[in-house]
């Protein structure tokens, strides 16, 4: 299945979590498309059609982002808000996403206990709105994979677990 990643970390040469996940994904899948939006459109301005062929290309796409203020980073927001248009991936005509896979792979500095109903909302719940666009655009929803606690003490050793899981879930 030909997969890309669409990776939206706003930092990622500072990042613990994506960057160890990235890295090990290039180098032991290298089929695998890794697209790093901050870095190809530092000034935000998205060439739409050439996005939209990219992704046409693709079987599985996997959003990559670490949580910020329980969402999306903005660049990604403006991502979808620009690319995923009417006529394209939905609405008449609209049917260029139409039985692909949608993935999550996302990261947290919290942990996971401060990921529950009680507290601020399960991952479920934050990721809602990615599962609702995945579906309305036609496409299978294929859950996520969360990395929680990126600045705690022990988070490289369980990252260290960690990343296998990742790989599995990009490239099942």
């Amino acid at each position: 299945m030909k997969t890309i990643v669409v990776l939206a970390h706003p930092h990622i040469e500072q990042s613990g979590v994506n960057k160890t996940w990235t890295s090990a994904l290039v180098q032991k899948h290298p089929e695998v498309k890794l697209h790093n939006l901050y870095t190809k459109y530092p000034d935000w301005r998205f060439d739409v059609q050439a996005e939209q062929a990219l992704l046409e290309q693709y079987d599985r796409i996997i959003l990559e982002f670490p949580v910020q203020w329980y969402s999306v980073t903005p660049l990604l927001k403006k991502w979808l808000d620009d690319v995923f248009l009417q006529g394209w991936c939905y609405g008449e005509g609209g049917n260029k996403l139409t039985g692909k896979q949608i993935g999550i792979a996302l990261s947290t500095a919290g942990v996971a206990e401060a990921y529950t109903e009680e507290v601020y909302g399960t991952v479920a719940q934050i990721l809602k709105p990615l599962e609702s666009t995945a579906k309305f655009v036609g496409a299978e929803y294929i859950s996520y994979h969360v990395f929680h606690g990126a600045y705690t003490p022990d988070a490289s050793e369980r990252l260290a677990e960690d990343v296998e899981k990742y790989i599995d879930f990009v490239t099942k």
